[in-house]
C-alpha cells in the first residue's frame, strides 16, 4: 500500500493544491474554467493524437476492452436509473442525471494521470483512457438529448435536435483527435520528428493542467454548494454504485470478453474513478438536479483517495498490477 500511496500521491497533491490555490484567490477569475478549456480543447488531444498515430494498427484493435467498458457504463446507469425512477419516484430528466452521475467515470482529465503514474513509460495507458473517454460520449449524449426533449416547448425544437447532438459530436476535439490518429495509424503516414515533439510537449501539459483545474472547480463548488441529509442519503447509491459496483461489473464483463493483464486492469481502474466534471457542467445548464450533482462529484471525488487505492491493491493481490 506504501509503494500505492507513493505513485498516487502526486496525483492527489495537485488536485489539492488547485484547491488551496483557488480558496487564496491567487490566480484571477475565470482560471479554471480557461484550464479545463486548454486541457479539453489543446493538451488532451495532443495527447490522444500522438499516442494513437504512433501506435501500430494492430494495437488499436481492442474489440473485447470496448466491449467490456461499455458493459460497464451502461450497467451502472441502467441500474440507478430503474432505482431512482421506479424506487425514488424522480422524473425521467432527473434520474437520467443522477445515473450518469453513477456511470460516467472521469477516466480524462483524472484517470489519464493516475494509469500514466502507474504505468510510467507505457503508451498503451494513453490509448487505454482514450477509449474510454470516447465510450463515454453515447451516456453524455443520451442524457443531453433527454434533457434537450424535456426542455424543448414545441417540436421545431425537437426536429431540431438530432442537429444539435450531431454538430456536438463534430466538434469534440477529443472525439477529432481520436479519428485524425487512427487514420494516420491505419494510413501509416510518418510523422516528422518535429511535428511529433510539438505534440508530444502540448501533451505533457494535459495531466498536471487537468488535475490543477479539477481541484480548483472542487473548491468553488465547496463553497457554493450546502448539503441537506436527504440529499446526502440519495448520494449513497449512486457513488457506491460509481466507486464500487461500475468496477466490479467492468471487471467480470472484461475477463468474460478475454481481456487480460495490463487492459484488463487500466479498464477496471478507469471505471472506478469518480464522476467526470462535465456532469456538473450539464447539471447546471438544464438546471436539473444541480446541487445534487455538485455534491455527489465531491463525495465520490474525496471518497475514491480511497477506493482507487483499495482497487490498485486488489488488482496487484490478483497479479495484474
Amino acid at each position: 500500500m506504501l509503494t500505492i500511496a507513493n505513485t498516487l500521491l502526486p496525483v492527489f497533491a495537485l488536485v489539492a493544491l488547485g484547491m488551496v490555490i483557488e480558496r487564496m484567490r491567487i490566480m484571477p477569475d475565470g482560471t479554471a474554467a480557461i484550464l479545463n478549456q486548454f486541457v479539453f480543447n489543446i493538451g488532451m488531444p495532443a495527447l490522444i493524437f500522438i499516442a494513437i498515430a504512433t501506435k501500430q494498427p494492430a494495437e488499436l484493435a481492442r474489440i473485447g476492452y470496448i466491449g467490456g467498458t461499455v458493459a460497464g457504463m451502461f450497467a451502472s446507469f441502467v441500474l440507478v436509473y430503474g432505482l431512482f425512477s421506479g424506487g425514488f419516484r424522480r422524473r425521467h430528466g432527473e434520474s437520467g442525471m443522477l445515473s450518469l452521475l453513477a456511470s460516467f467515470p472521469n477516466t480524462a482529465f483524472l484517470g489519464l494521470p493516475v494509469l500514466v503514474a502507474l504505468f510510467p513509460g507505457n503508451e498503451d495507458a494513453v490509448l487505454a483512457s482514450s477509449i474510454s473517454t470516447i465510450l463515454g460520449l453515447p451516456l453524455l449524449m443520451l442524457v443531453i438529448g433527454q434533457q434537450e426533449y424535456r426542455r424543448s416547448a414545441d417540436g421545431t425544437e425537437q426536429q431540431g435536435l438530432a442537429r444539435k447532438l450531431a454538430r456536438s459530436l463534430a466538434t469534440n476535439p477529443i472525439l477529432l483527435s481520436t479519428v485524425a490518429g487512427v487514420a494516420v495509424c491505419l494510413g501509416r503516414v510518418p510523422l516528422p520528428a518535429s511535428i511529433e515533439g510539438m505534440f508530444r510537449m502540448l501533451g505533457g501539459t494535459a495531466s498536471p493542467c487537468a488535475l490543477f483545474a479539477i481541484g480548483m472547480v472542487l473548491a468553488n463548488q465547496l463553497v457554493s454548494r450546502k448539503g441537506d441529509g436527504a440529499g446526502l442519503l440519495r448520494q449513497i447509491p449512486v457513488n457506491a454504485v460509481k466507486l464500487l459496483g461500475q468496477p466490479v461489473v467492468t471487471f467480470l464483463c472484461l475477463k468474460a470478453l478475454g481481456v487480460d493483464g495490463a487492459w484488463l486492469a487500466m479498464g477496471v481502474i478507469l471505471s472506478g474513478m469518480p464522476t467526470g466534471t462535465i456532469a456538473y457542467v450539464l447539471a447546471e445548464n438544464y438546471g436539473t438536479c444541480t446541487g445534487e450533482t455538485s455534491r455527489a462529484i465531491l463525495a465520490n471525488t474525496a471518497a475514491s483517495m480511497l477506493t482507487i487505492p483499495l482497487t490498485i491493491a486488489a488488482l496487484q493481490h490478483m497479479h495484474l498490477l
